[in-house]
């Protein structure tokens, strides 16, 4: 099956299509009526009493999480600018809005008394270099690298090439690979990438058979099985690592 399997490039393709189209998605106009949208209906949780969207009783600094937190959501919803922007722009606000560092005419009420459940501004900071986060990042440079340097499809040609002609084989290759790969890329990249890779090979089987099937099948199920083995392989591991290695345990939450 493999001597006449040309497709290990459309990988490479497909992000260049994807960064190519990236404009004409989202056009200039679009792009400020989705920003608009962003900013107004937070906005409209931030000035409206709580009671109005049935949740009364919330104090000041409640009230701006609640519509910090809608501001982050519709951001990366709208896609109207790169996520890691209102990532960064997320924590600008949370310290300039509901810390004991905010702006003095957000630490106190009309009167002048101050609040007293502003956030702690190392708190607030504290979350985001959390070693789970670290974690996290140190797996999304390894997965960025391996794709923009072409790592990633040419060591999958390397190992696949072994596993032969046979369907069996094949499969059993498409599957221990996809494990690997999903060891240190996030298993939705590579369970993507691997299904790229598959699509000359499944348009050379019969529609109706259970090869296609089959080989279709393997991909997610070889990057569940991978993404279990590192802590790395899928965040819910790295989650999990940190109440497993806590001496509190679960009780933390």
């Amino acid at each position: 099956m493999f001597t006449m399997f040309h497709g290990f490039h459309l990988v490479e393709e497909y992000h260049q299509w994807k960064e190519q189209h990236r404009s004409s998605r989202n056009p200039i106009g679009i792009k400020v009526i989705k920003l608009l949208l962003a900013i107004a209906i937070p906005l409209f949780f931030w000035i409206a009493p709580s009671a109005y969207y049935g949740l009364s009783g919330l104090s000041p600094v409640e009230h701006r999480v609640l519509a910090i937190f809608v501001f982050a959501a519709l951001m990366w919803l709208f896609d109207a600018v790169p996520a890691w922007t209102t990532s960064l722009v997320v924590v600008v606000l949370l310290l300039f809005c509901t810390s004991n560092s905010a702006l003095w005419f957000f630490q106190t009420d009309p009167s002048g008394v101050r609040f007293t459940n502003l956030i702690n501004n190392t708190d607030i900071l504290h979350c985001f270099a959390d070693p789970t986060i670290m974690l996290f990042i140190g797996g999304f440079i390894i997965a960025i690298a391996a794709t923009k340097s072409g790592l990633d499809i040419k060591l999958a040609k390397v190992m696949l090439m072994p596993f032969g002609t046979k369907s069996e084989s094949v499969l059993l290759g498409f599957i221990l690979v996809t494990a690997l790969f999903s060891m240190f890329i996030s298993n939705t990249a590579t369970a993507a990438m691997m299904l790229t890779f598959l699509t000359p090979v499944l348009s050379a089987l019969p529609a109706d058979g259970k090869g296609k099937i089959g080989l279709a099948l393997a991909i997610p199920v070889g990057a569940n099985i991978g993404g279990m083995g590192t802590p790395i392989g899928t965040p819910p591991n790295a989650i999990a690592l940190k109440f497993l290695n806590d001496p509190n345990g679960m009780n933390m939450v």
